[in-house]
């Protein structure tokens, strides 16, 4: 089950909304669901196409000034990136920029195994070979030992960067970085490529030719990195996309090709997020980020093709080998679910590939609700990946394990580390206590939902009305809408079962859906069942004719109490850590005659998920059917795999007697 969100736009901000933007009512209700206020900041929503002036940034005249005098005398250059797309983009660009100016420069990107940002043995390689101003393009902000050994070594260093900034700042000729507490830029959410994109901007002072050269190269990787789409992003990404559309680069061009996408065609951000982005970051994930430059840097079709080709399999073999951890992390589940009943997730395993882990991790987030932490064993240390879904700040966990880390670093959602392999039982001690403290409920994957629908609101117009909210994506995502009291009138298999539709009836008007995340058979919601959905609004064409189909995100009974459900979720992982709390066992104990109702269901019903809604409906909690259940497994009358969302009833050599249980005996011995 998934937490819902739902945010409700403020009528009133709404009206004033509708008044003086003269926009549709849906339109300024979701404006005011996301926050927009004021005519103002709904003009520069929807309207804004000016960059502010990039010299605000700080040390930026600086940087201009050094690069310039640079190019002028031919001083050897050196661009350092990042192994990501947005590190890719950035070196991208900032190298074809000088390179066309002149400039004597060349470009380095370390792979995974050397580790993120500066590193001591390139620089020494840089001044062997006569490097004399190295400049960072995403990292670098947090380098200051490396920055002394550069000037220590007679060269000049100018960092660009856009994460977070240390209390003291390494020593370079410039930094520019929004997020320094002396610049006073306008807008700091920008991307490491977007921070490049306003040096370009400083340096040829012509904001419309820099954008137009380099915008579809800087979208990708605004859209990469999971920035806010707002203000300055909203911008590159929009403009960028178009001009990606016709792109001139033949290394995107193919790359786009290899997903489907021909020249001229209308691109949205969710495939560049998802099919596109992944492919630049397979390079630096599996082999070395430097093909992914090369690929952008190509200008021969048959080359680029090829190249093209080689990131696209490299992407297959970077899913495979993801399929392969999480196989092997569900496994280890199936041995011990308990993994499961803490308050976080932390697995272990030998020789997972590093730069795998974090999207393994992401993905395990989602789909047990909580956060993460995978740990990939490499002899005597070890790396981690950390994911969260906003219960837990990341930075703030790996501060208070800061002592037993070579490394690390984070944000509130994810993060890093390095610790010594002999440590880590004892850092996952560290880390369940930690969460035990701070975590005071179970976690549930969470769902943003902008804002509750009439029957009336579902219009093709209103549909396509949406599209004048794109391009979506972080901090302006694809609307989610609930319908509640939904009646269904009918469910059909689709894809021999894989996916299933709905025929609703919402407010008196008929709906179609589709879900693609439940099975028909795992659905447990039938023909007269009313019923509250999330989803997205569509527009489904057949024959000519326009209609409204709600793409599900997730669905329940309606009147679904989820803050019991959490608080049930809460107690069973209290009680399987040892903690059981004396006031909820009137709750949790279950009767003999409702574990026999449990066991009477599950002759007919073999999905897991399935059961449990059909348990609480029936007004059971969660916490005392999980108990139930580890009766069943006690008794092996019963085997959960709860990985493959299934329960299994086991053959029984004669009569079982539930009040034996030991379970229950010590639960009411509390």
């Amino acid at each position: 089950m998934n937490k819902w969100i739902i945010r409700e736009p403020d009528r009133v901000i709404a009206e004033s909304l509708r008044r003086t933007t003269g926009l549709p009512d849906f339109v300024c209700r979701l404006l005011a669901a996301k926050g927009i206020t004021s005519y103002e900041e709904a003009d520069l929503f929807f309207n804004n196409r000016e960059f502010s002036d990039p010299f605000d940034i700080k040390d930026m005249e600086k940087a201009v000034a050094i690069i310039n005098e640079a190019i002028e005398n031919g001083t050897s250059i050196m661009i350092y990136g990042d192994y990501d797309c947005d590190g890719v983009t950035s070196t991208y660009i900032l190298y074809n920029y000088l390179e066309a100016m002149g400039a004597e420069a060349a470009w380095y990107i370390p792979t995974r195994d050397e580790g993120y940002g500066l590193n001591m043995k390139a620089i020494d390689l840089f001044a062997k070979q006569g490097v004399e101003l190295i400049i960072t393009v995403d990292n670098g902000i947090t380098a200051e030992a490396e920055a002394e050994h550069i000037r220590e070594l007679g060269m000049r260093l100018i960092i660009t960067d856009h994460h977070e900034v240390p209390e003291k700042l390494p020593y370079a000729e410039a930094i520019l970085n929004p997020h320094r507490r002396d610049d006073i830029s306008q807008y700091k959410n920008l991307a490491g490529c977007g921070v490049v994109l306003k040096l370009l901007m400083a340096l040829q002072e012509d904001n419309d030719a820099i954008l137009s050269e380099y915008g579809d190269i800087v979208a990708l990787g605004t859209i990469a990195d999971l920035v806010r789409l707002d203000g300055e992003n909203r911008i590159i990404a929009s403009e960028g996309l178009q001009i990606m559309s016709r792109t001139s680069n033949e290394g995107l061009k193919w790359l786009l090709k290899k997903t489907g996408i021909e020249q001229g065609e209308e691109i949205l951000s969710e495939k560049i997020s998802f099919y596109v982005a992944p492919k630049i970051n397979a390079a630096g994930r599996c082999a070395s980020p430097q093909e992914a430059v090369e690929l952008l840097l190509c200008d021969n079709q048959n080359s680029a093709a090829a190249k093209a080709e080689r990131l696209t399999e490299l992407n297959d073999a970077r899913k495979e080998t993801e399929k392969q951890i999480i196989e092997d992390i569900e496994n280890q589940i199936r041995r011990d679910p308990d993994l499961l009943n803490k308050r976080i997730l932390i697995v272990s395993g030998d020789g997972w590939k590093h730069g795998i882990i974090g999207i393994a991790s992401s993905k395990l987030m989602h789909k047990y609700g909580k956060p993460c932490i995978i740990i990939t064993k490499e002899g005597k240390t070890s790396r981690g990946s950390c994911r969260s879904n906003g219960d837990l700040s990341i930075a703030a966990l790996i501060t208070h394990c800061r002592d037993m880390l070579i490394h690390g670093g984070g944000h509130l959602a994810a993060g890093g580390f390095t610790l010594d392999t002999e440590r880590i039982a004892e850092f996952t001690d560290r880390v369940y206590e930690f969460c035990g403290k701070t975590l005071g409920q179970a976690s549930c994957e969470e769902i943003n939902v902008d804002m509750t629908l009439s029957a009336a609101d579902v219009t093709v117009d209103n549909v396509n009305l949406l599209k004048n909210f794109e391009p979506f994506g972080m901090g302006n995502q694809v609307p989610v809408f609930l319908l509640p009291g939904c009646v269904i009138k009918a469910k059909k298999p689709r894809s021999d079962g894989k996916y299933t539709a709905m025929d609703i009836d919402f407010g008196g008007r008929q709906f179609g859906t589709i879900d693609f995340d439940r099975s028909y058979d795992s659905l447990p919601y039938e023909a007269g069942d009313t019923v509250d959905i999330v989803g997205l609004l569509e527009i489904n064409e057949y024959n000519g004719y326009k209609s409204v189909q709600i793409r599900v995100s997730d669905i329940r009974y309606s009147g679904f109490r989820q803050d019991r459900y959490i608080a049930a979720k809460t107690a069973y992982e209290d009680y399987r850590c040892g903690r059981v709390d004396r006031r909820l066992l009137c709750r949790m104990v279950p009767e003999v005659e409702e574990m026999r109702s449990v066991y009477k269901l599950l002759r007919s019903c073999t999905c897991l998920s399935k059961a449990e809604t059909i348990v609480l409906r029936g007004g059971m909690n969660l916490c005392k059917f999980r108990i139930i259940l580890d009766v069943f497994a006690e008794f092996r009358l019963a085997e959960t795999d709860i990985p493959a969302d299934t329960v299994r009833l086991l053959p029984v050599n004669g009569k079982v007697n539930l009040e034996t249980s030991k379970i229950i005996a010590a639960l009411k011995a509390c």
